[in-house]
């Protein structure tokens, strides 16, 4: 059905190469949701990453920012928690996010923050379109943040959404707890079914956004332009690069026409990535994040660019 062309296309994109990308871009590389290739972890058993952050100004060394990160994964791939953890005055503070699947879609989003715990609830149709989104608060029967079992459960608000196809695109309806619709957005595909650009309009207030893409000549994103108000014409621009298997080696980033800062990823002799580095262009401020691996079989894998502690 052409609402579920977005899925399979993206899908897609992950296979070109033989599965040997670690990253996948069916979703925003480092967010809430699982951006990891599910079948290289999969394959290659990877039972943890762990990612520390260090930075460095202009004529000065690299330093510690006391920021760790760590992934969790399923002995099928999936995300099972990410956990990132912040050291100040000798206190660690730590936010996690938990995930629960269902028919290989996420059936649960946990996250914890400052008064606790919330929740995201997801149901979906046959396609794998998601039908009812709901918030929850939720209490811990413990004090630890990395050891969670449900005391009691508080539905906040419960969304719905509803699908509509056409000829070359396909519309996603909003309803708020209400029932009421609030906004819509209209998916367009190209004659190969490939999505071009994503069209989003507020019912109250008549706002209007839209996301456009550009692929290479394989099928992969090349350019993704988000234009946060489409009536003062505000663009933003993300320019992707690859190596020649399909890996992301940079994401470069644009307001308006102005370059500010890019996403360079390195990768070790196994395709494993290794290391990202961040630039933020007028300063020429880098952030570093050095990954660390564990396998299911017990063994590990370290960063090649540890020498540069």
């Amino acid at each position: 059905m052409k609402h579920t062309l977005t899925y399979l296309f993206f899908s897609l994109i992950l296979t070109l190469s033989g599965n040997t990308q670690i990253l996948g871009i069916n979703q925003p590389l480092f967010s809430d949701l699982p951006f990891f290739n599910t079948q290289f972890v999969r394959q290659n058993n990877i039972k943890s990453i762990k990612g520390s952050i260090s930075s460095k100004k202009v004529r000065d060394i690299i330093r510690s920012n006391n920021l760790d990160y760590s992934y969790q994964f399923n002995e099928d791939g999936t995300l099972k928690s990410q956990l990132s953890s912040h050291y100040s005055k000798g206190l660690k503070d730590s936010t996690i996010v938990s995930y629960e699947y269902l028919n290989n879609n996420i059936s649960l989003q946990r996250k914890s923050d400052s008064y606790g715990y919330y929740s995201y609830h997801y149901n979906y149709d046959d396609s794998n379109n998601i039908i009812t989104q709901t918030y929850c608060r939720d209490e811990n029967q413990f004090n630890a943040k990395k050891k969670f079992k449900l005391k009691k459960q508080y539905i906040i608000k419960k969304d719905s959404f509803s699908y509509q196809e056409y000829d070359n695109q396909t519309k996603k309806i909003f309803y708020n707890s209400y029932g009421k619709k609030f906004k819509t957005q209209t998916n367009y595909y190209d004659s190969l079914g490939y999505l071009v650009e994503e069209y989003t309009k507020f019912i109250i207030g008549n706002n209007k956004r839209k996301v456009t893409y550009e692929y290479d000549e394989i099928g992969r994103i090349h350019l993704k332009h988000t234009y946060t108000n489409i009536s003062k014409n505000e663009r933003n621009t993300e320019d992707y690069s690859y190596d020649e298997i399909g890996n992301i080696l940079d994401i470069k980033y644009y307001k308006a026409d102005k370059h500010t800062s890019t996403k360079q990823f390195l990768y070790d002799k196994n395709m494993l990535l290794s290391a990202m580095i961040i630039e933020d262009v007028a300063t020429e401020f880098l952030r570093i994040i050095k990954y660390r691996y564990t396998f299911y079989d017990g063994s590990t894998n370290y960063s090649e660019l540890d020498s540069l502690d």
